[in-house]
């Protein structure tokens, strides 16, 4: 009875945790809508060839997604490093010795020097038995960052691929402006050319012409800044896509006008963002994880048991070192109590607490960072919607506008600046109506990532992640 109830106290002590209890508060939400599964390669719902190849190519070759995934692999070598300190450590020793005894040791009876040979070799034993769960408790603290890595993995690509899409945009934008700005530059150069012929032969003063100059090189100061805003979204594009020196100095970008987005969108907040989101599982996995340090922190409280063995061979002579006669073994246990630390375990675990404390705040942080994300997201999508509609109206009246003054100016009706102006007119209503395309595009990016990019939480996440990482360079390595 004795020996089944020292087995059952063996098996109770180590089975102990003394990590708190993780209380989260349940999120309280009002959804607005059925849940939409977005595709994980969403951007290819623009229909852009363009597109697809500089977002693979980012997938291939950006620096912070490589980071991401070293540092998930990081995380995965600590998880092994505290799985290994569940079980015993076996080790390997030998050695050899040869020494002289002196006539006067004391123990050395012969009055002669006495010369000796030691040699050993065996395997060693070392093993602290789990008591209050200080390594199970670490095992899943590293299983919860591990986790969390790989949610960091996932936001850092998500991230990637709206920063991509959106440049690509943004520089679309760019190259059509310049190429507006260019006809319009002409048309103001025209108009000059006429206000210079008018002030020449005396039906406009000198007020007039300098005023027709002016435009002209604000244009030109337009056209100017615009190359510089083209030149300024390549760059940050090339940083993140390219790996050629030769690319990010020298060459352009082909793209294709944006037109439409063949998916569909959410409209409101479904019951399930909250799993839709990596970084909201990321910030969770780190709450986990250092209330799984909180129990580790405070086993050093509590004694601790240790047992240390060793089995071999040891012999005066290297020719008999294996045989029989040589064999030796030992076995021992070390126990340690704490007793006075000046208050160093307690502060310990304290600290251990307020980082829990940290990552809980971390995590209320995300949500609301997250909903207020999601909310502007939905508001700039519909906003520029509306914009996108209020500028092409605009756009087809001054197209009607130009059309109805080159019939005019062709008639004689009207001079020949009234339809310069009717022409710039049409042409700011270009930029204007481009601008606003783009916006539009741009929002529907932003939505996309607000909603998580087609991320869903999976216990194959990891398997997931080891086959995309696949088109990562990690040429660097060899």
């Amino acid at each position: 009875m004795r020996n089944l109830l020292l087995i059952f106290l063996v098996f109770f002590i180590s089975s102990c945790s003394l990590k708190p209890k993780l209380n989260i508060p349940q999120t309280q939400y009002t959804s607005k809508e059925d849940n939409i599964s977005l595709s994980k390669e969403w951007w290819k719902g623009f229909n852009d060839a363009n597109l697809n190849t500089i977002v693979n190519q980012a997938l291939k070759n950006n620096t912070d997604l490589r980071i991401a995934y070293v540092r998930m692999e990081q995380a995965a070598a600590q998880f092994g490093i505290s799985l290994s300190d569940l079980f015993p450590k076996f080790d390997g020793s030998a050695s050899g010795a040869r020494a002289k005894t002196s006539i006067n040791d004391p123990n050395n009876q012969t009055n002669r020097f006495i010369y000796g040979n030691d040699f050993t070799m065996g395997l060693g034993l070392s093993y602290e038995i789990d008591l209050w769960g200080k390594y199970r408790d670490s095992l899943g603290a590293a299983r919860a960052a591990l986790r969390a890595s790989e949610f960091d993995y996932e936001a850092a690509r998500l991230s990637l691929i709206s920063n991509v899409v959106q440049l690509y945009f943004n520089l679309a934008n760019a190259y059509e402006a310049m190429d507006i700005l260019k006809q319009t530059l002409d048309a103001y150069t025209q108009t000059y050319g006429v206000k210079l012929m008018q002030y020449e032969v005396g039906t406009i003063g000198e007020y007039e012409l300098e005023q027709s100059r002016a435009e002209l090189q604000s244009v030109k100061a337009q056209y100017t800044s615009a190359i510089e805003t083209k030149e300024n979204y390549l760059k940050a594009l090339k940083i993140l896509v390219s790996s050629d020196f030769d690319d990010i100095l020298y060459k352009e970008q082909d793209y294709t006008k944006f037109s439409a987005y063949a998916l569909a969108l959410p409209e409101g907040i479904g019951s399930e963002i909250l799993l839709q989101r990596p970084d909201i599982n990321a910030a969770l996995k780190r709450l986990t994880q250092q209330n799984y340090l909180v129990g580790v922190a405070r086993t050093a409280f509590l004694p601790s048991l240790s047992l240390t063995g060793l089995f071999g061979f040891e012999s005066n002579d290297l020719d008999t070192l294996i045989k029989g006669g040589s064999k030796t073994w030992n076995i021992g246990g070390n126990f340690l109590m704490p007793i006075f630390h000046w208050g160093e375990i307690y502060q310990n675990v304290n600290l251990a607490k307020l980082s829990k404390d940290e990552a809980f705040l971390n995590y209320e942080n995300t949500l609301r960072t997250a909903f207020g994300e999601i909310r502007l997201a939905l508001v700039q999508r519909k906003t520029s919607m509306q914009n996108y509609e209020n500028y092409k109206n605009l756009l087809q009246a001054q197209e009607k506008i130009y059309e109805l003054a080159s019939i005019r100016y062709e008639n004689g009706s009207i001079p020949l600046i009234e339809y310069l102006d009717a022409r710039r007119n049409l042409l700011s209503a270009k930029i204007s109506f481009a601008s606003a395309n783009y916006a539009m595009a741009n929002a529907i990016v932003e939505v996309i990532k607000a909603f998580g990019g087609g991320f869903e939480v999976d216990e194959n996440l990891s398997k997931e992640i080891e086959e995309d990482s696949k088109t990562l360079d990690m040429s660097f390595r060899k």
